[in-house]
């Protein structure tokens, strides 16, 4: 198989596919023992950890990789790779890897390189793929992992991770990586992968996840062309509260015709306060700008959809129904 015939290749695996095949890819090679797929509670961030006897030391060494199924990853990913490198090496010496299906820009392979984040794109995935493993993957008989069981399992991950997340400011960094990885877990592809802390060009409003959309149908088209929306922009509050009225203020002023566009999911443990709600109408009435609230449960109904093989994004559609009806 030509580099160019193994890249096509993996773009058709899915995400969850990707990852089990990064997982098989590592687990039959000599270098490493140990490999676990990491989908629980204390793992956010960290798709798959491995073990790798240094000879040189004479002592285990600890691997974490962060998987990513895309064609090309840009430089929005750094932020996110630092946060995760930094939680990794609390428990010591690591070697933190980026895994991309396709391409890493040369900006985000610089920036990586110094904060000493290894890259793992196409390219060194097929050096290291096994005849077997392409056999399995991508021959005649193959015998590639169940899409629903390995689904069901990192949906209940996800669940498992946002119930043992604490809501309160102490742990707002980790419920907004989890608020992301969901999202993309959830919504990626159709959508684009996310860009992490976003500000537009005066610096005075920062997003926490933009994704874009460029798909032409389905959902995510029609709320392009309903609400201006060429991108989604998501806000993560980890209040212990029902989130109040500021909160909507400030993702709405970031919502613009000529920039993102006019939608946003705003992303709470408890959802709106009264005025909060209220500040919903009031932006939608009078500025056509669409903030939908997403709390645990709407998530964990989304979750639920995506594991039994649903639309996630039938739980969105609903909710802006009842809001639109109930004006």
């Amino acid at each position: 198989m030509r580099p160019d015939q193994f890249q096509e290749a993996l773009q058709v695996l899915n995400a969850t596919q990707f990852e089990h095949f990064v997982f098989e890819l590592l687990k039959r090679s000599a270098r490493f023992t140990d490999v676990r797929l990491k989908h629980g509670p204390l793992e956010r961030g960290v798709d798959i950890e491995a073990i790798e006897l240094d000879r040189l030391l004479g002592r285990p060494r600890r691997w974490v990789f962060q998987v990513k199924q895309a064609r090309v990853v840009t430089r929005d990913i750094v932020p996110y790779m630092q946060v995760i490198s930094r939680m990794a090496t609390q428990e010591g010496p690591v070697e933190v890897v980026l895994v991309a299906a396709g391409s890493v820009a040369a900006s985000a392979r610089d920036a990586l390189a110094r904060e000493g984040i290894q890259v793992w794109d196409a390219q060194k995935l097929a050096n290291l793929a096994t005849p077997d493993l392409l056999a399995d993957y991508f021959g005649a008989n193959s015998t590639s992992v169940s899409t629903d069981e390995a689904t069901v399992q990192k949906a209940e991950g996800f669940r498992a991770a946002l119930a043992a997340t604490v809501p309160g400011r102490t742990e707002w960094s980790a419920f907004q990586r989890l608020v992301a990885d969901i999202l993309e877990f959830l919504y990626c592809p159709p959508l684009e992968l996310p860009r992490y802390e976003f500000t537009d060009s005066d610096a005075r409003n920062r997003r926490d996840i933009l994704f874009e959309k460029s798909v032409a149908n389905g959902f995510w088209a029609l709320i392009r062309s309903d609400y201006a929306a060429h991108y989604v922009v998501v806000d993560a509050k980890n209040y212990a509260k029902p989130i109040p009225k500021s909160c909507v203020l400030d993702i709405a002023h970031y919502l613009k015709p000529y920039g993102c566009g006019m939608f946003a999911l705003l992303v709470s443990r408890r959802g709106p306060s009264s005025g909060a709600a209220h500040a919903t109408r009031e932006q939608w009435i009078g500025g056509q700008k669409m903030i939908v609230h997403i709390t645990d449960t709407s998530l964990g109904q989304m979750l639920e959809l995506r594991s039994s093989g649903g639309e996630p994004q039938e739980v969105l559609r609903r909710m802006i129904a009842d809001f639109r009806m109930s004006l």
